[in-house]
């Protein structure tokens, strides 16, 4: 069970973006996740360890059915670590999650890591520099007249936006949440769409973005997008477009409407079982 909670979420709020995945695991898995917290003499001495039971997220249980625990690690200093990871069981097999190259080089000297993914996450900026004035205005520049938002996930558009990897039922939850979805039709079917969801606090993912086949190469996307951007801009809400490495496509978009990289998080499968490190 989740410990020491009151003082954890406070120590990885100090950087919300690089730490966002722990977060929204603490905010969703409260009940299932377990923790070890280091604290030392001074508030900037501290360490911390998530374990989460595969089974408890189905997209995880799915892609690393061999797996016992997602594991996720944030520390100010490389010393703790070795503490940190006697809180894992015995021959226990990890997925670690990293959020930090240093993270995967320190592991490297206690477990014989591989990389499965890499996923690159963007942002904007905070305030209206110059750069997000200039952002603002590629984001106004684009024709969304036929972009469509939509508060309603309809049966027509479940097929659409389960095209990368979502269910029906993390849809579903999502909507009740508040996801909106936008929407570009054609030839009165639904050409290409994305939606929004609230990641944690104020900070909004952009996911699902897909075009159908017969509809690809007008740059309805960048479109979709685009809205989606523009949409959160208003609402002083901070976007998370979050990307597979491998997706030259959805990189070249992010970078064409001026998003920024900020968090690279790459997935790490054990070769063998833990070992306590001594």
């Amino acid at each position: 069970m989740m410990q020491h909670l009151n003082q954890i979420v406070p120590l990885l709020e100090q950087d919300t973006l690089t730490n966002i995945t722990l977060l929204k695991m603490i905010e969703a898995y409260e009940g299932a996740i377990s923790s070890k917290l280091i604290e030392g003499s001074e508030p900037s001495r501290w360490g911390l360890l998530l374990l989460l039971p595969i089974e408890a997220y189905p997209y995880d249980q799915q892609t690393y059915p061999e797996a016992d625990y997602i594991a996720f690690v944030a520390y100010t200093e490389q010393s703790l670590l070795p503490e940190l990871l006697t809180a894992v069981p015995t021959g226990a097999r990890l997925v670690f999650k990293l959020q930090k190259d240093e993270y995967r080089e320190q592991l490297a000297q206690y477990y014989e890591l591989e990389q499965a993914r890499a996923y690159i996450s963007y942002t904007s900026q905070d305030e209206l520099t110059s750069s997000n004035v200039q952002q603002h205005k590629q984001h106004k520049a684009i024709n969304n007249e036929d972009v469509v938002k939509q508060e309603t996930l309809t049966e027509e558009l479940l097929p659409l936006l389960c095209s990368n990897g979502y269910t029906p039922e993390e849809l579903r939850g999502y909507f009740a949440e508040r996801a909106y979805a936008f929407v570009i039709y054609r030839d009165g079917e639904a050409a290409a769409g994305c939606f929004i969801f609230c990641n944690y606090k104020d900070i909004w993912e952009i996911a699902g973005v897909h075009t159908r086949e017969r509809w690809r190469g007008q740059g309805l996307a960048r479109q979709l997008v685009a809205a989606a951007l523009e949409h959160l801009r208003q609402r002083g809400l901070r976007p998370r477009y979050h990307v597979l490495e491998t997706n030259a496509a959805s990189i070249g978009l992010a970078d064409s409407l001026g998003l920024h990289p900020f968090m690279k998080l790459t997935h790490h499968t054990m070769r063998s079982p833990a070992a306590i490190p001594q």
